[in-house]
């Protein structure tokens, strides 16, 4: 039996982290996957009381971006910078963050009420074999949102 050098083949049983993992750097998302990992271990980084108030935004080279709720929370958190880019720092020890930057929390906006959403369409015997897949996942939440992760990717296909 030889080791597998590249991570797991396909139709080999795996984490889906490593699945991720693999599939983020052949599409050359590193960046993406370092900011989805930054943004699980965020509230053991920063602590809940910056966690609550903030949130990793994005990579620009080396610099990270980070979200917050309003501006005198901007104003604080420039006089822990030092401290909180230690922190970051001693997590993501394989690739360092040079800078922290601060920008505020864009407002995310309500649905158009002139405007009716259209739900994306699929097709349901495909969607109903997922369903039945999915029932394995004790978690009532995760089987949720893989089930709407499912459903948006199946009709962006259509």
């Amino acid at each position: 039996m030889t080791p597998r050098s590249i991570g797991p083949k396909h139709g080999d049983l795996c984490s889906l982290g490593e699945r991720l993992a693999g599939i983020y750097s052949r599409k050359q998302w590193n960046r993406q996957w370092r900011l989805f990992q930054l943004a699980r271990q965020w509230p053991s980084i920063v602590g809940a009381d910056y966690a609550r108030l903030t949130t990793p935004a994005f990579f620009r080279q080396q610099t990270l971006w980070i979200y917050v709720q309003d501006s005198s929370w901007m104003h604080h958190l420039q006089f822990v910078k030092l401290d909180l880019l230690a922190r970051i720092n001693l997590a993501m020890d394989d690739q360092p963050v040079a800078d922290i930057r601060w920008q505020l929390q864009p407002q995310e906006s309500a649905p158009s009420a002139s405007r009716p959403t259209i739900p994306p369409t699929v097709d349901v015997a495909e969607e109903q074999s997922f369903l039945r897949m999915a029932e394995g996942i004790a978690n009532p939440e995760c089987r949720t949102a893989l089930q709407r992760l499912w459903r948006t990717f199946a009709a962006a296909r259509e």
